[in-house]
């Protein structure tokens, strides 16, 4: 018996150019009992997985810059098919897969007579409220700025404050017109397309000082950063005054991290202002209800979150933070909330829950032993569809058009799906591999379903088609 090999060959759509080093994945149908497997496409973009095992399959490739892809789908962004490898001959098949780059918007930020202002801060964000900066650059000698990587959506784009040379000001300006966040016209980009022509104009405005005093235990060296929504500063390292000029007025977070200590605190800048920073005494959070279950952090400031981190005693600087625990099949994660507080925080879309912390905080961490699940068959023309993609949201009971999290799985080679470790409420699920799920057709043609605590649902699906 020879032994399978899995083999492609990866371009890039638009020039037909192989892709060199990307990250190729082997990845297993439910079912087939073997692990997923990752390799780096070489110089001509080709990959090959030897000595596979029998059983059903998906590629998967991912590089920076491009959207993920799927041998099989009907274009990028969609899921593919999966295939068979069987143990009775080599797989000599080329698979290709063709990749599509991620979406930008590009566009220049101007003055009064319509000239390009170099080096000036742009800032992408997400255009659903709360919106989130995601993303930022500046301007080049042109007054031009581009921002890739973008997913598929809709988008908010503003140029920040600042100083001219003639001393003159000018406060955060959105596209298309004004300062205020009503008039912002949002950008919708597909993958693959960039959005051009996105011209700022930029509004003169009054701009203003920070003093301030920074306090640190034996006056130890202490990183003051300041923040806002359009990015970060840091504005100094020890403790003792300091004076930061040219703040655009709005919200501003000021964050104190030193050895052993932090502070963080909220501003809102509309004159000129002073503010003590003290950095106090921090202690690890204490973690209750976990179990032995990991806990995930990441740091939630005004310009976007930061890195995902396991948290191992480490001390937390106070402020706003997102931490996650995932639980075994058998259970589901109620809430992470910090002592005291009593507030039914909502889950984000990918999952995160949002906790404001102090200097010592106690982390609780409230799972049930009554999770929900959904299971069922996909079917197509009343045959089952191997390794269906089926994609599932858990709705938000004050606006059902937005999801508080997003599910994906692949059915199994008889087209069996399962979803584990769900909470309660009202779910909307769907299988296909040509829709988008927020496409309109989708949303028309997708089962809902309301979910008790415990209770494991059977609903089946036909697998839908344009």
């Amino acid at each position: 018996m020879n032994a399978a090999t899995v083999q492609g060959v990866i371009f890039d759509e638009e020039t037909s150019n192989p892709i060199a080093r990307s990250q190729v994945s082997l990845v297993p149908l439910p079912g087939t009992k073997t692990k997923s497997v990752t390799l780096l496409a070489d110089d001509h973009g080709r990959y090959i997985f030897s000595s596979v095992p029998p059983g059903w399959y998906i590629v998967r490739v991912s590089r920076i810059g491009f959207e993920t892809g799927e041998f099989g789908q009907l274009r990028p962004g969609l899921p593919g098919k999966p295939f068979e490898v069987k143990d009775d001959s080599d797989d000599d098949q080329l698979r290709q897969i063709l990749m599509r780059r991620q979406a930008a918007i590009s566009g220049s930020v101007v003055d009064d007579n319509n000239i390009g202002i170099p080096d000036w801060p742009v800032s992408i964000y997400t255009a659903r409220p709360p919106i989130k900066r995601i993303a930022g650059a500046k301007t080049n000698d042109r007054g031009d700025f581009r921002v890739g990587e973008l997913e598929r959506g809709t988008y908010i784009v503003r140029a920040g404050g600042g100083e001219l040379e003639d001393q003159s000001e000018l406060v955060p300006a959105y596209y298309k017109y004004g300062t205020a966040l009503s008039g912002a016209e949002p950008i919708f980009v597909r993958l693959g397309e960039t959005a051009a022509f996105t011209v700022i104009h930029t509004v003169a405005g009054q701009l203003f000082d920070l003093g301030g005093l920074v306090v640190a235990p034996d006056n130890r060296p202490v990183t003051i950063a300041l923040i806002s929504d359009s990015g970060r500063r840091t504005i100094s390292t020890k403790a003792g005054p300091f004076l930061v000029s040219g703040l655009a007025p709005g919200t501003w977070e000021i964050v104190a991290q030193g050895a052993g200590c932090g502070s963080d605190q909220m501003l809102l800048i509309d004159r000129n202002a002073f503010a003590r920073v003290e950095c106090n005494a921090l202690s690890a959070p204490i973690v209750t209800g976990a179990g032995s279950l990991p806990v995930y952090a990441r740091r939630a400031d005004l310009d976007g979150p930061g890195d995902e981190f396991e948290l191992r005693g480490q001390a937390l600087t106070p402020g706003h933070w997102e931490f996650m625990a995932r639980p075994s099949a058998d259970q589901y994660l109620v809430s992470i909330r910090n002592q005291g507080d009593t507030t039914a925080l909502p889950l984000a879309q990918d999952g995160w829950f949002p906790v404001e912390i102090g200097t010592a905080p106690h982390l609780q961490i409230n799972l049930s032993n009554k999770p929900a699940s959904i299971s069922g068959n996909v079917t197509a023309s009343s045959m089952p569809v191997t390794g269906a993609p089926v994609f599932l949201q858990l709705l938000n009971p004050v606006t059902p058009e937005l999801a508080l999290q997003s599910w994906e799985v692949r059915a199994d080679a008889q087209g069996h799906y399962v979803f584990n470790s769900l909470p309660p409420g009202d779910y909307r699920l769907m299988s296909s591999y040509e829709l988008d799920y927020d496409e309109p057709v989708a949303r028309e043609k997708s089962a809902t379903l309301r979910l008790t605590e415990g209770q494991s649902a059977d609903q089946p699906l036909e697998l839908l088609q344009p």
